[in-house]
């Protein structure tokens, strides 16, 4: 359940900056492997006929994913929607609650045995490899020091990194300045 007070972080993409490259991805991929997640990217640049831009999980104060799941893989915490790969059970819930379509479903490859007995194996036990489907999103490089990999590496700064801080220091104070400035020069005008 959202705690009161709280603002999510999450990760907001430009599309007027965007250029296509997918180097955000590729930085997702890496932060990803590095870290000891499954090692594919938790965001998608997506191509439209109106432009292009990376398409990533929103951290939504009031997420239907974290509602939809039944085993409570996602939950908030820490100001994002968290997601523990390791106790989601794939049942793609979280998939079509999410209103911007950021979370996916991904095979995670993992060894296990079949105890049939075959005499042409070793002692009955045959290792083979099979896959578990598990939801994938972003979860801002968490564990991550530097922050998320997707805006370090942006060639263009068409991704930023919004925590509680800058929207209330930059963001609000720059609508405010704004709105006062027109307001003034409104009233100038019609003096």
């Amino acid at each position: 359940m959202r705690t009161k007070g709280r603002i999510n972080k999450f990760v907001i993409a430009d599309p007027a900056l965007c250029i296509g490259c997918a180097t955000c991805m590729a930085a997702c991929y890496e932060s990803a492997h590095v870290r000891g997640k499954l090692a594919v990217p938790r965001l998608v640049v997506t191509r439209t006929k109106s432009g292009v831009m990376p398409n990533q999980c929103r951290q939504c104060d009031d997420a239907p994913c974290v509602k939809v799941c039944p085993v409570g893989a996602l939950k908030f915490a820490n100001n994002s929607v968290e997601l523990t790969e390791e106790i989601c059970i794939g049942c793609k819930m979280c998939i079509f609650a999410c209103p911007f379509g950021a979370i996916r479903a991904e095979a995670e490859t993992m060894p296990s045995v079949n105890y049939a007995m075959n005499l042409n194996s070793n002692l009955g036990l045959d290792s083979e490899v099979e896959a578990k489907s598990i939801a994938v999103k972003c979860d801002l490089c968490k564990g991550s020091e530097a922050g998320p990999a997707c805006v370090i590496v942006c060639p263009t700064g068409a991704l930023s990194f919004i925590n509680e801080e800058k929207i209330n220091n930059e963001l609000i104070k720059g609508k405010a300045e704004s709105s006062v400035e027109s307001f003034i020069q409104s009233a100038l005008n019609n003096s």
